[in-house]
């Protein structure tokens, strides 16, 4: 926003300055040469450089005729230059503004299985670059103009509307999309978000954010798969810090560090893949893959935080495990179909 207001004034300065030189030399002019008060004599000069057609304040004697002809050569000829300045800029501007808008509708609508962030403050952004950091496809969707521009120069698709109109919710491809974050400042604003993406799509997963424990069971109820509390979660994760520091660490390194070899994943088995109906030990999973098993998010909806030998896969279940990335996709490529 500062850099687009920059050059505006950039480019309006001279045009600007020079209409005003022009106009206050008009009005010294008539008010050396016809007596006339500031006032009059700023007046004459304003309606001779723009050419407005308003009568004059009084008669003109033989000179003020012949200063007035020069003004309005030079006078127009500035107003005019500013004038269509300010015309090709906005003008410039508008199309500019149309075309972005149009080229970024069209990449939204190319999206499958996206992520829409609705709402871009503190945690909204945080979200968003969590979601570039793994590359995952997002469009943002926010209400304010001059946050929109902010989102678009930080490179993001964004969408400006409510998120809580449901054609705000279509033109961001909620029905196609693979998950919702609710990330709105008020509690009320983030369950018509969460009723509303569930109404279009049943299979959406979201994720909606709560300033009160007391909303969590009706953000559940409005189709929420997960609430987040951050005053409770923030309270957790510092009493974890302080009485377990390293394994806090050790979290924080797999789940965030780039640089770190070791990554924690969720796989989820497709039917007939080389896991479906499987047990975990007959499997050989960190024999041919090298990933660990570290907990299975049964398709019935139970976690299983230890797994034993026997367990059981089946298509569905989620399988969180632990490795390098080239163990995960070894991994990806047993639970995927076909294989």
């Amino acid at each position: 926003m500062v850099d687009a207001q920059g050059g505006i004034l950039q480019r309006l300065t001279k045009p600007a300055l020079l209409f005003a030189v022009v106009t206050l030399i008009g009005a010294c002019g008539y008010w050396l040469l016809e007596d006339m008060t500031p006032l009059q004599a700023l007046y004459m000069a304003v309606i001779t450089v723009t050419t407005v057609g308003l009568g004059e304040v009084r008669p003109l004697h033989g000179y003020g005729q012949v200063f007035t002809i020069f003004l309005i050569i030079f006078g127009v000829g500035a107003f005019t230059y500013f004038a269509t300045t300010v015309a090709n800029y906005m003008i410039a501007g508008e199309i500019k503004g149309f075309l972005e808008r149009r080229r970024m509708q069209n990449q939204i609508e190319q999206l499958q299985n996206h992520y829409i962030i609705c709402g871009f403050g503190r945690m909204g952004e945080q979200v968003a670059r969590e979601f570039r950091r793994e590359n995952a496809p997002l469009v943002i969707v926010e209400r304010s103009r001059d946050v929109v521009e902010r989102i678009t120069r930080a490179g993001y698709l964004v969408l400006h509307g409510d998120a809580e109109n449901d054609e705000v919710l279509k033109r961001a491809g909620v029905e196609k999309a693979r998950g919702l974050v609710a990330v709105l400042d008020a509690d009320a604003d983030n369950l018509m978000v969460t009723l509303s993406a569930r109404t279009l799509n049943e299979g959406l997963f979201i994720v909606a954010r709560t300033n009160s424990e007391m909303s969590q069971s009706k953000l559940i109820a409005a189709g929420a798969n997960r609430v987040l509390f951050p005053h409770g979660l923030g309270g957790r994760r510092i009493a974890q810090m302080a009485l377990r520091p390293t394994v806090v660490e050790f979290l924080e390194l797999v789940m965030h560090d780039e640089e770190l070899e070791l990554c924690l994943e969720e796989v989820t088995v497709a039917i007939g893949s080389e896991l479906d109906g499987i047990a975990v030990y007959g499997a050989k999973i960190r024999h041919t893959t090298g990933a660990n098993i570290v907990a299975v998010r049964q398709r019935t909806g139970r976690l299983l935080a230890a797994p034993t030998p026997d367990t059981i896969l089946h298509a569905g279940d989620i399988v969180l495990a632990l490795g390098t990335r080239a163990h995960l996709e070894a991994l990806r490529e047993k639970t995927s179909h076909g294989t």
